[in-house]
């Protein structure tokens, strides 16, 4: 959410050397590298920053220790809310208590939204669920690479399918579902996401099954298997937003229980609060993340809703969201709160659609984790990617709201998948 005042905020600059050569870019040449790529398509326009944003090492290093804390802080808390004695939430969160889980670790792909203030990060948002791998967003900037190849000496595109795919080898799956809705075909930037993830955990199989097909599943308690396959592991994209989690309830427990591995289990949904002022209570450090945040009327909330952002909790990205409210709610008072309206920093974007200025954006860093449930010891936790999002007007930073992606370089070279295997050996012991 963004600043009050325009003097206030900090305009990201870009390297000279980056400016260069990305003003010679032809943006037909960007475009029809994007449609090659299955970023972008004429049935589901999405608009792309043709200008990056570049993350610097030790930027890269400042994400890294933030997503490790908060991480951390977040396991020890879905632990703590786990159980109905010590945590009890809504009628909802209580869905999500009564959920099995039999696995004895969690690994999984989550996404962590910031908003960068000169130079301090601010969390916005948490998902674990549904969103931690994306794959055509991200493509943008393999896309301007892939147009300006001398960016290749500096600057690497760090992609979350890869950190899926770590995942997935070293576990032993073979074979994976990925469940998606039945009308995702129908939204086509969805879609690409889905083929996008299936091939990039290739050596992993990776079946699309969209739910109407979910009758072609069998389990003994011990093997899941599809169409007479056995399937090694589930990775959820339907049954991720609170009504298809109530409605779907059933399916949940027959995935939970069938013997296969799932991948950001539904019981996550339990750290998928607004008020992220309980990760301070498992890591104090966590604290200079976090904006200042009240429930509605608590004391020191400041009377000036300028200054204010408005949240309604178990909502998703731009839903739900109010800059500036011009009243605040009278009824169900307990279903908001209130954060510190932040001073965002701003950045120049030139997109492939033609829209030219300096936009609000944020940075969602794509978390890799592992997290061993019966010792509570964060085994690994890495950014995998960064996925960027601007809005020409407001303060509210969502595609489906009118705005694009801007592509992230990470400067330094990209580690080789051989290398990213020996590190995730090195770190399970093996």
């Amino acid at each position: 959410m963004g600043g009050v005042e325009m003097d206030a905020r900090f305009i990201r600059s870009l390297d000279e050397d980056v400016a260069r050569e990305v003003a010679c870019i032809d943006p037909r040449q960007y475009r029809a590298k994007l449609e090659e790529l299955l970023y972008y398509d004429e049935r589901e326009p999405y608009d792309a920053s043709i200008v990056p944003l570049v993350i610097s090492l030790e930027q890269h290093r400042v994400y890294e220790e933030a997503v490790r804390r908060i991480c951390g802080a977040a396991m020890h808390a879905f632990i703590e809310r786990r159980d109905a004695a010590r945590f009890r939430g809504d009628s909802f969160q209580q869905i999500l208590q009564s959920l099995p889980l039999e696995q004895d670790s969690i690994s999984g792909t989550a996404r962590f939204d910031f908003l960068e203030a000169r130079d301090d990060l601010k969390l916005v948002e948490m998902n674990f669920l549904g969103v931690g791998t994306v794959g055509h967003s991200l493509q943008a900037t393999a896309a301007l690479m892939d147009v300006a190849p001398a960016l290749r000496d500096r600057y690497h595109c760090l992609h979350p399918t890869a950190g899926l795919r770590d995942h997935l080898l070293r576990l032993g799956v073979r074979t994976a579902v990925l469940l998606t809705k039945d009308d995702d075909q129908s939204y086509y930037g969805s879609w690409l996401d889905r083929v996008i993830i299936a091939a990039g955990v290739d050596p992993v199989r990776m079946i699309i099954v969209p739910k109407r097909e979910w009758g072609g599943f069998a389990t003994d308690g011990r093997t899941l298997t599809f169409r007479g396959e056995t399937i090694d592991a589930i990775y959820p994209r339907e049954l991720t937003w609170r009504p298809s989690i109530e409605e779907g309830q059933e399916w949940c427990r027959f995935f939970l229980t069938s013997g296969a591995r799932c991948l950001d289990p539904w019981p996550l949904v339990l750290l998928e609060d607004k008020d992220l002022r309980f990760l301070i209570r498992h890591d104090p450090g966590v604290e200079r993340f976090i904006p200042k945040t009240w429930c509605l009327g608590e004391p020191g909330q400041p009377a000036d809703c300028a200054e204010l952002v408005l949240k309604r909790q178990h909502e998703h990205a731009g839903d739900g969201v109010w800059v500036a409210p011009s009243e605040l709610p009278t009824e169900d008072r307990s279903s908001y709160v209130l954060q510190e309206r932040i001073a965002m920093n701003r950045v120049a974007v030139r997109s492939v659609l033609g829209y030219e200025g300096i936009v609000s954006y944020d940075i969602a860093a794509h978390v890799s984790y592992d997290f061993d449930l019966r010792t509570g010891t964060l085994l690994d936790c890495r950014v995998t990617g960064y996925l960027s999002r601007y809005a020409p007007v407001g303060d509210i930073v969502n595609i489906s709201k009118g705005g694009g992606v801007i592509p992230v370089l990470v400067e330094g070279s990209q580690p080789s998948r051989a290398e990213n295997l020996r590190a995730e050996q090195k770190r399970s012991g093996r």
